[in-house]
C-alpha cells in the first residue's frame, strides 16, 4: 500500500495484536485508533505516523501493514 501525507487510515486490529509493537506496548489499545479516522503526518520507510484527530492524543507510528486507508 502506498500511502501519503494527508491520508486518512484505520489501525487493522487484527495485524496489530501480537505484532512487535505490540509486545513493547500495553496491548490495552484504545478503541479510536480502530474505529476513528486518523491523518498520516510522516512516511519513513515501513512505518507511518498517524494523527487521531477524535482525542487529544499525540501521533504514532504503526507499520504500513497495520493500517488500511479509510
Amino acid at each position: 500500500m502506498e500511502l501519503k501525507k494527508g491520508a486518512m487510515v484505520k489501525a487493522v486490529r487484527e495485524k496489530l495484536d501480537n505484532s512487535v509493537e505490540a509486545q513493547a506496548n500495553d496491548t490495552r489499545w484504545s478503541s479510536y485508533i480502530f474505529e476513528t479516522k486518523g491523518e498520516v503526518l510522516d512516511v519513513r520507510g515501513d512505518y507511518v505516523q498517524i494523527k487521531f484527530g477524535q482525542v487529544p492524543t499525540p501521533p504514532v507510528w504503526l507499520r504500513l501493514d497495520q493500517v488500511e486507508e479509510a
